[in-house]
């Protein structure tokens, strides 16, 4: 008898996470579309064939929705400092990790869809701006990161001048580098992510390189 409830019991956790899962498709699929703000609960709902009773089991309202869709995605942020022991500790280790990641972009369509939608299907004003919140944060962490490993790529140069600003030059980099992957979003991939990417990156990075 008890095998029997531990049976069911897993069941229906399966069947839940499965019910989960399919409202989380469809409001990827609709937010891409669509956009956010044109997309409600019961549009998801229907796509997804429950009813809006089952989305509010799964999520507390629509930001929740959407930041738990987001979640199912690896996003650059975390691609360049989450997917392995150590972050980045050099300009070189840095390079390597954003190409890692830009090849990752291109090769993954989760990833573009719900890239695409954070850039150009949102709004990130009333509701969402929570959402505009975490998103700001998550780039002040990128941004604090590259600058800790520019000031430490400046303050070890044998030559060149060491007064840079390690954090301006960070903002340069994490501005290029999210310019790149914006123009290739919205130009539908027109040309090679990775191969532009690459040869970008090695420009802006190459007096930090030499030793590194």
């Amino acid at each position: 008898m008890l095998v029997g409830k531990e049976a069911g019991m897993r069941r229906t956790k399966c069947e839940a996470a499965q019910t989960r899962e399919a409202i989380l498709d469809a409001a990827e699929t609709l937010f891409f579309e669509n956009g956010v703000a044109a997309t409600s609960l019961s549009q998801i709902a229907a796509a997804a064939g429950m009813t809006r009773g089952a989305i509010y089991w799964h999520f507390e309202n629509k930001v929740d929705l959407f930041k738990d869709m987001v979640d199912r995605a690896r996003l650059p942020q975390e691609a360049f400092f989450h997917d392995s022991r150590h972050e980045p500790a050099s300009v070189r280790e840095l390079c390597e990790k954003t190409i890692e990641a830009l090849a990752f972009l291109a090769s993954d369509e989760r990833t573009q869809r719900v890239m695409t939608i954070l850039m150009f299907r949102c709004e990130y004003v009333g509701e969402m701006q929570p959402a505009m919140a975490r998103r700001e944060s998550a780039d002040e962490h990128m941004r604090v990161e590259i600058a800790r490993i520019f000031d430490h790529a400046l303050s070890n140069r044998a030559t060149g001048p060491k007064q840079c600003d390690a954090r301006a030059i960070a903002s340069g980099y994490f501005c290029a580098v999210s310019g790149l992957i914006t123009e290739w979003l919205k130009s539908d991939h027109a040309f090679d992510l990775v191969n532009v990417g690459s040869q970008l990156i090695e420009t802006l990075a190459a007096d930090h390189l030499e030793g590194a």
